[in-house]
């Protein structure tokens, strides 16, 4: 299957894994103007770091960080041409819970956004962001969400939908009144902090991706996420199950932020893959949730 890719249209390998929620860098000083090009030494940092995932049977990460928030297409490319790892960028934006949204997101309409959306699909984004706050979807963020549905009908590009523990369902019941075809959206951070397994259940069971994207974290250990993993399996959900890391090589944003991020990227192809075969999780279908199921989500992102 051809994707999108920050260096260009690429046939991805059907055998290979895709972690589909990372970040490479994170600035929130972007938003203002205020951030300069990623430094050498960070590009080599990240190089050094992301060249170890094909050893490890990764071949692509999706990066979702979108415009005013770091996201520098540029710097993405040299990364992933010298690692060797495909970068599969995002347009869209972030939730306002820990700072207002970029102006350019403010001020626009949700048909403006959505052809600032496509003009950055042109540009070699891959997936489409969008997020809701704690608690209650903002106007802005309800304006976003409208956007990108609009970009995934046109564009058919998938679609990555950021939760702060909640909201899950809320997001699901808006992609469906816009028409987006569910299973082009991957709900991220679905059990990531006090929700019930029957959350994800609920999530699973609408046709959307669960994205159990913050694997490694010091807030829950890896006991936690196969536990949710079992369950999804035992009711026959498996085809809906999204594993990731959430992490970031390296952040510039709020302190509420700062002190939950996390960078191994290799937690788990290695320590969280033991672990879950030691748990009884079969190979094959960890292969199912980390190479098949990532790629069938991408699949929707049409080129020509």
């Amino acid at each position: 299957m051809t994707v999108r890719t920050v260096l260009g249209t690429v046939e991805l390998n059907p055998a290979a894994a895709v972690l589909p929620h990372e970040h490479v860098i994170i600035d929130y000083r972007q938003k203002e103007g205020r951030a300069s090009p990623p430094a050498r030494q960070t590009e080599d940092t990240c190089v050094k770091t992301l060249q170890e995932l094909p050893s490890l049977g990764i071949q692509a990460i999706v990066d979702c960080t979108p415009p005013g928030y770091g996201r520098d297409l540029a710097f993405l490319r040299q990364v992933s041409s010298r690692s060797g790892v495909h970068i599969i960028a995002s347009t869209g934006t972030f939730c306002e819970q820990w700072s207002p949204q970029p102006p350019w997101v403010q001020h626009a309409s949700a048909e403006e956004l959505a052809e600032a959306f496509a003009a950055e699909i042109d540009r070699g984004c891959g997936v489409i962001k969008v997020a809701t706050s704690h608690g209650v979807a903002r106007v802005n963020e309800v304006k976003a969400i409208k956007a990108a549905a609009i970009t995934h009908h046109a564009t058919g590009v998938p679609i990555v939908s950021h939760t702060t523990g909640s909201l899950a369902l809320e997001q699901v019941d808006l992609y469906e009144d816009l028409g987006v075809d569910l299973s082009k959206v991957l709900i991220s951070h679905v059990c990531a902090d006090e929700e019930p397994v029957d959350y994800a259940l609920d999530v699973a069971r609408r046709g959307v991706y669960v994205g159990l994207d913050r694997i490694g974290h010091a807030s829950h250990p890896d006991e936690h996420w196969i536990a949710i993993i079992r369950r999804l399996l035992d009711e026959g959900l498996g085809n809906r199950i999204l594993l990731s890391h959430d992490s970031v090589q390296e952040f510039a944003g709020p302190d509420a932020i700062a002190g939950h991020t996390f960078s191994n990227i290799r937690h788990l192809p290695t320590t969280f893959r033991k672990n879950a075969a030691l748990a009884g999780i079969p190979e094959d279908t960890l292969t199912q949730l980390t190479v098949h199921n990532p790629l069938r989500w991408l699949e929707s992102n049409r080129v020509s």
